[in-house]
């Protein structure tokens, strides 16, 4: 009978121990979900280059991997924005961010990404090197960095590469106009890596226009 009432008791201590505990734990931060606002492209009115592009998924940083909202509040240092997060890990919110605006832009046959597995004539490979806010004296700016490559599947010949680098102030630092400024800097990426697509596959589009069906 000892034995039984010393074991009541002691589950009636611990029990109170975890209720105890759990009433000092720290309640969950409430998380703000972002989209990357879609592309604002208009149609290209010259004729579509008779090329397939498949744009790959850029590779990052492990900092930049992650679905947080970046920040930098100086050079040397990366910090995300508290209580916000993308929908998707940056590198594919910007893949998917580029397909939509090439297919706006209509400047090639069609436009894939790997996950689909199609044969294409093209690809396009990038490493994400900056997507984040950075404080320049005090400043806030969008910062994208991408180092761009397009790619023969076939010979796996580089046909061309270049290094993009956009910066864009914004007047407020809340994350409401961080998004909005990350959506027209993502805007103005594709429109130069568009521009500089179709310029540096100008000659393997003609060659596939002479070749015989």
């Amino acid at each position: 009978m000892i034995q039984r009432r010393t074991l009541q008791l002691g589950a009636g201590m611990l029990m109170l121990s975890l209720a105890s505990a759990c009433s000092v734990l720290p309640e969950a931060e409430p998380i703000t979900f972002y989209n990357l606002p879609s592309p604002q492209l208009t149609q290209n009115q010259a004729q579509p280059l008779p090329l397939s592009l498949r744009i790959t998924t850029p590779d990052a940083s492990y900092a930049l991997q992650a679905p947080r909202i970046m920040v930098s509040p100086d050079e040397n240092t990366i910090n995300s924005y508290q209580g916000a997060r993308w929908t998707d890990p940056n590198p594919a919110l910007l893949r998917e961010h580029l397909i939509q605006a090439f297919q706006q832009d209509g400047s090639f046959r069609t436009v894939t990404n790997e996950n689909q597995a199609l044969e294409t004539d093209v690809h396009l490979y990038s490493d994400l090197r900056q997507y984040q806010t950075i404080y320049r004296a005090g400043t806030p700016q969008i910062t994208v960095t991408l180092d761009a490559k397009l790619v023969d599947p076939v010979t796996r010949r580089v046909i061309a590469a270049k290094h993009f680098q956009l910066e864009q102030a914004i007047d407020d630092p809340q994350v409401p106009a961080v998004v909005k400024g990350m959506g027209a800097a993502s805007d103005q990426l594709a429109r130069e890596l568009i521009s500089w697509s179709r310029s540096s596959l100008a000659d393997m589009a003609a060659v596939r226009v002479q070749q015989p069906d």
